[in-house]
Order: structure tokens, then sequence, then C-alpha cells
């Protein structure tokens, strides 16, 4: 019995370590990533979630398409990464592509949610594929998109991300000519 429980518990705290090994702000994407989804020299946005005809899944893929314009106006390309088992053919504006093997989910080490659900992990990039954002909600759906456009956003506004952006220099010369 107890090596029975061994068995079961083993897996659980295997997932409890990986968060220890996700990718945080500042880290680089995996370059094969970038390179087979187009989004090498773009500011973008990557969310991973389960399969198509979950709700919620069916809700964040919404969400992220009635903002595409949104993504678009701010430069960002969007792109939703499912595991093989997800792929149902769903329609949307936005870039969709299969992990296979969970192999991209894995290496950057998104962790199960309750130890079965694929994690629901959102990602801002720079320009040059280095993390501006980590968002991860099973339930929060809404706050993927609205945190992603928020930051999409600002890259933009700051010249693109990933490169050099003047510093406000307003304050120092507010009090000149008086």
């Amino acid at each position: 019995m107890k090596y029975l429980a061994a068995l079961i518990l083993l897996p659980s705290l295997a997932n409890a370590l990986v968060p220890l090994l996700s990718l945080t702000v500042g880290d680089s994407f995996p370059a094969k990533a970038l390179s087979n989804w187009g989004l090498k020299g773009k500011n973008s946005v990557v969310y991973f979630f389960g399969a198509d005809d979950a709700p919620s899944c069916k809700k964040q893929s919404a969400l992220f398409d009635e903002s595409f314009a949104d993504f678009q106006k701010a430069g960002a390309k969007v792109v939703g990464v499912r595991n093989d088992a997800g792929d149902k053919g769903a329609v949307v504006s936005q870039t969709l592509v299969i992990d296979e093997d969970d192999e991209i989910r894995n290496e950057i080490g998104i962790p199960k949610d309750f130890f079965v659900l694929g994690g629901r992990e959102t990602y801002v990039l720079n320009k040059k594929g280095e993390v501006e954002l980590v968002f991860n909600n099973q339930f929060n759906v809404d706050k993927h998109v609205e945190l992603s456009l928020e930051k999409v956003e600002e890259l933009k506004g700051a010249g693109g991300g990933g490169g050099f952006a003047l510093p406000d220099f307003s304050e120092l010369f507010a009090g000149a000519g008086k």
C-alpha cells in the first residue's frame, strides 16, 4: 500500500517542482517555436490552452479573436497553442498551432493544473523573443487577453520592445523658461 501511495504521489511531486523551471520575464522563448510559428522579430502573444471544445478554451480563443484587430494595431502577432488532442479545427483569426506531444509546453515548464489539465499560460514576447509578461490562470480567461493587450500596447509605445526607448525628460525641462 505504501508503494502504491508513493507511485500515485510521485507525479504530483514532479509537477510541484515544474514551476521552478518555468520561463519568467527576461527569459528567451524557445528559438525553434519562434521560427516555426513565424514570430522572429515580432512582438507576440503566445497562449497555451487545452482543447478547442472545452468551454473556457473556446471562450479564451473567442476573446483573442474579438480583440484581434487591437493586437494587430499594436503590432503584435497572436498565436494560440494546443496539444494534438485539442485539434478540433476551430476557425479563428489568430494563428493556432499544435504542440506535438506537448514538446514546447514541457520545454518551458508549464505546469499542469490540478495535476491533469494542461496549464493555461500566456506569454508576451518582444521582438528579440524575450518574455515580457507571463500570466497563468486556469479560470480567468478574460485576464489573459486584457493583460496581453496592455503589454503589447506598452511595447509598441516603447519602440517595440527589445530595443532602445528614449527616457522621458519632460520633468527636467518643466521649469525651464520661467
